[in-house]
C-alpha cells in the first residue's frame, strides 16, 4: 500500500522558483537580450551574473539547497556564455563554431530540465558540476 504524500514539500516554493529562474536564465534573460537588444554572445553575459545573485541572495538567507541550485545554475549560464562566444568568434571554421553552437543548445537544454526539476522540488545536479560544487 502506498503512503500518503507528505503536505509539505522540502524545500519552500521561493528556493523552488528562484532556483528555476536561475537554471532558465538563458531562456528567461539571454534569448530575450538577443531578440530585443544585444548581439549573441553578448546577451547571455547577464545571465551567470543574475544566477550567482540568486544563489547570494539564498546564502544570505541560511537556504542551502537553493544557494547550491543557483551556485550551479551560474556555472552552466556561464558555460554556455563561453560555448555562445566560442561559437560567434569560431565562424571562420563552420565546423568548429558548429560543434561549439550544438554544444550550447545542448546545454541549454540540459539547464532547461533542471529548471523544470527544481520547479517541482526535485533535487537536480549537473552531471560533473554537481559534485564538483559540493
Amino acid at each position: 500500500m502506498r503512503k500518503p504524500e507528505p503536505a509539505t514539500a522540502p524545500y519552500s516554493i521561493i528556493e523552488r522558483r528562484g532556483s528555476s529562474v536561475a537554471h532558465a536564465g538563458a531562456l528567461l534573460i539571454g534569448i530575450p537580450l538577443t531578440v530585443f537588444f544585444l548581439d549573441p554572445p553578448f546577451s547571455f553575459a547577464p545571465c551567470p551574473v543574475i544566477a550567482y545573485l540568486i544563489a547570494r541572495s539564498f546564502r544570505r538567507r541560511k537556504l542551502a539547497w537553493g544557494a547550491f541550485q543557483g551556485m550551479q545554475a551560474s556555472l552552466i549560464q556561464l558555460f554556455i556564455f563561453i560555448l555562445a562566444a566560442a561559437t560567434v568568434y569560431t565562424s571562420p571554421v563552420p565546423n568548429l563554431a558548429a560543434t561549439f553552437g550544438v554544444a550550447g543548445f545542448l546545454l541549454f537544454l540540459y539547464s532547461l530540465r533542471g529548471s523544470l526539476d527544481t520547479l517541482l522540488g526535485y533535487d537536480f545536479r549537473y552531471a560533473g558540476v554537481g559534485s564538483w560544487l559540493e
